[in-house]
């Protein structure tokens, strides 16, 4: 059906007049559109979007904290792009939270198979550090050494479950060549000295390590060497099956390195053998700790350990096995010590335990010019009142030491550590 004169205009001149390219000039383009634009007009959308270099999305990552809560956010992060997800992967395997609710799908991902070589993944290569405290039946002895080896090349760090850690598993351990920290405090099953050694002696890397609390005592043999400690070691923690000839034959041959030293649960150590190890091992360490229960030590008996550590910068004792005369022996020893803290026992004899006094007598003598942090155990009492008017002195004094000789504390004074 033919238009009108009128329809024929409408329909025509509702576009823009177009002219030939070689035709039109910029004055007759602009009166032939209806509302000329003053803001320039692109051509065509881009084509894709502007992504960021991999190295910044890594530098944005790198600042949120590794902690549990974070893990949701990196699985976020890895979901954006594959440039996001190249940068967000190896953070969220690096130390994964593992308790109940994600241990078996984290297996099924490290391990999709029992035979490695059948089926591999490439995300265990991530895995620095294995943490399962929080496991206790959700594991198995087998699959633990099956996870172990899955990540012997890489795991530089290694917490041992309570009950899905056995013997099987040190076969495993002992090939984790690049471990520097490993946990063995929380297993169950009773281990051998000898065992827990003969797989030290491929951790070459190891820097920390903490005894297991059931470990057993060994034969003690008259030709026995003493055992040979990882060389690199810098912190021993001590538990379960130690007596004093492990003290006296083994602890005494550990590295120059070890400087942290710490001590508790031995039910068969004597406080002789303990400071006749550390007259010495003392000179080279800077933290050490006694805690209890550690049943044949006596109210007093190690007022004479800081003379065998000279060195010390923070030191943790219970107070069941000091009094008073702790540092009355030479108060010069101590003038590097810098952080004290003092625990107690629901078994302390109070007649007997020390008190603020002590430390505000040795400020005043001169003695712990470096002091400036001291934590006690609510069970000492040191917030009563007559006691409370010692303290106020004691946090005076770091104050004054701290402004004459600054050490780099932010914060100076005495504590109380609320007990259970």
């Amino acid at each position: 059906m033919a238009l009108d004169l009128q329809s024929n205009w409408n329909v025509e001149m509702s576009q823009p007049f177009k002219i030939p390219p070689q035709q039109q000039n910029k004055s007759s383009v602009i009166e032939s559109l209806p509302n000329p634009s003053p803001f320039p007009q692109l051509s065509k959308p881009p084509t894709r979007e502007l992504q960021l270099p991999s190295e910044i999305v890594s530098q944005i990552l790198s600042f949120i904290p590794l902690r549990p809560r974070s893990q949701y956010t990196f699985w976020s992060c890895a979901l954006v792009c594959r440039t996001w997800y190249g940068c967000a992967i190896p953070l969220l395997y690096v130390h994964p939270h593992l308790d109940g609710s994600n241990f078996s799908t984290f297996i099924r991902t490290i391990c999709p198979s029992k035979n490695a070589h059948i089926r591999q993944t490439p995300l265990s290569i991530f895995v620095k550090r294995l943490d399962m405290s929080e496991l206790v039946h959700n594991s198995s002895r087998s699959l633990t050494a099956r996870i172990l080896g899955r990540l012997k090349g890489n795991i530089e760090g290694f917490v041992a479950p309570q009950a899905s850690f056995g013997i099987n598993s040190f076969a495993a351990l002992s090939k984790c060549t690049r471990l520097r920290v490993l946990d063995l405090s929380l297993i169950s099953a009773s281990i051998s000295n000898r065992l827990l050694f003969q797989t030290l002696k491929s951790l070459t890397e190891l820097e920390t390590l903490f005894f297991p609390r059931s470990s057993s005592l060994d034969e003690a043999k008259t030709n026995q060497e003493p055992y040979n400690w990882p060389p690199k070691l810098k912190a021993l923690h001590l538990a379960g099956g130690i007596n004093d000839h492990f003290l006296l034959e083994h602890l005494t041959n550990v590295p120059r390195t070890l400087s942290r030293f710490s001590i508790q649960h031995c039910s068969q150590v004597h406080a002789s053998a303990l400071l006749n190890a550390l007259q010495i091992i003392g000179p080279q360490i800077q933290h050490l700790t006694v805690r209890h229960p550690m049943p044949h030590l006596s109210s007093g008996s190690l007022d004479y350990l800081p003379i065998h550590c000279p060195n010390l910068t923070a030191f943790r004792i219970s107070a069941d096995y000091i009094s008073g005369g702790l540092f009355c022996h030479s108060e010069k020893l101590y003038s590097s010590l810098r952080i004290l803290d003092i625990e107690a026992s629901p078994m302390l004899d109070m007649a007997q335990a020390i008190g603020p006094g002590t430390i505000f007598e040795l400020l005043c003598q001169g003695a712990l010019e470096s002091l400036r942090i001291v934590r006690v155990s609510s069970r000492l009492g040191w917030t009563r009142p007559r006691e409370a008017e010692i303290v106020e002195g004691i946090e005076g004094t770091f104050e004054e030491n701290e402004e004459v000789n600054s050490l780099g504390f932010e914060a100076t004074g005495v504590w109380e550590i609320p007990e259970s």
